[in-house]
Formats: C-alpha cells, structure tokens, sequence
C-alpha cells in the first residue's frame, strides 16, 4: 500500500495506558458515587472524550471535583515512554508524507500524553474528541483530516486498538489497521474487520517501509 497519510489512534495504539485509564475511572466513581463499575462497563463508555463522559456519569456538583482529581491522578501516573520509541516515530514521519492523529481522548488528557512522550512535534494534525460533533466510532474527524490536507483516501490509513477506530475508518472510505499490541478487547477489533492486523509496533513499522 502507498501511504500519503497516517492516521494514529493514541490510547493503545501510541502509549500503553488502557488499563490505567479504567482502573483510575473504576476509583473516581467508586471514591464519588460510591459505585463499582467493572471493566466492560468502563469500557461501554468510551467513544466521547473524557470530559463528556464525567459530565453523563457524574451530578453537576461533583463533575469538576472528579474530573480534576481524575487529570491529576493520569498526569502523576503517565508513563514517559510509549509503543514506539520518538526516533522511531520520526523516522515513519520521513517516509510518510503526512502523520496524524485522531483521539477519542478530551483536549486535556491529549496534551498530557503528548507532553510526557514529547512527541507533540511529529504530528501535522491532531483532532481529538472535543474537536468535533460527534466522536469515534463516527468518522467526523477521518473526514477533516482527509479535507484539510488534501489526501487520497486509498493511500490514507487509520491504525487503532479498538473496534471503534476500524468502523470510523471503514465509515470514512479508507484502509483501517488493528493495533493488537494495545488491544483490550480483541475479539472485537478482529470481529470489526480491519484491513490489516499487526501483532506488534515492529511488524506495523516494517509495513510501512516495506
């Protein structure tokens, strides 16, 4: 496949912080709500970016108390290293002419992933799920970034974790990887029918210069 674009997903695809992501959730909403939620109803959840998650989950009053001791808690536990190394990233952004990212994830969180990685530098486009209407498994974003830099949509590719990612990118008109290395619910990212399922960062990275 000729690549013009590279679409990243972030949570799973980029960093490997999935799992901390619900299990700090699990410990807002049982610290708030005094509720235990497992980690199929967390993840029943995601699509919209944090921020609109906590204001469906959580009384107006508690919202901004939670949301804030939640962006704490994610920014004191981020790891600074992700799947992929940052020279490894530029080296992709020499051979493919454009490198984005989509996100489910709010604005704020996305700065704080892209901050600790210090990547920030490689992406021409970063669209997250505040940026748009409607969020992943939508295609709202795909449509932007295809809009904005003028692509081929044959020669666009999305890479992500989730089920989600493939059906945005499928809904778009372009070719949709599986991230398997960050994939919590696997089965279902199979089941979504991707064009191209990679087991690990290095099998995804030798695609691309192959």
């Amino acid at each position: 496949m000729k690549l013009q674009c590279l679409v990243f997903d972030v949570d799973g695809t980029l960093i490997d912080n999935t799992e901390v992501i619900i299990r700090l959730f699990q410990g807002i909403v049982e610290r708030y709500l005094g509720k235990v939620m497992s980690k199929q109803e967390v993840l029943a959840l995601w699509g919209p970016p944090g921020d609109e998650i906590f204001r469906k989950i959580f009384p107006p009053d508690k919202v901004k108390p939670a949301w804030e001791e939640f962006l704490q808690e994610y920014r004191d536990l981020h790891d600074t290293t992700g799947f992929f190394t940052k020279e490894q990233l530029l080296d992709i952004r020499k051979k493919v002419p454009y490198v984005t990212i989509f996100t489910g994830k709010s604005r704020t969180t996305m700065a704080i992933t892209l901050e600790k990685l210090g990547i920030i530098e490689i992406f021409d486009l970063i669209l997250t799920g505040n940026d748009v209407v409607r969020s992943k498994p939508y295609p709202d974003a795909l449509y932007q970034i295809i809009s904005s830099l003028y692509l081929n949509k044959n020669e666009t590719l999305f890479i992500g974790d989730s089920h989600l990612d493939i059906i945005a990118g499928k809904t778009a008109g372009i070719k949709t990887a599986a991230a398997l290395w960050g994939a919590v619910e696997t089965q279902k990212l199979l089941e979504s029918g991707p064009d191209y399922v990679f087991k690990t960062p290095q099998e995804f990275i030798d695609f691309v210069f192959s």
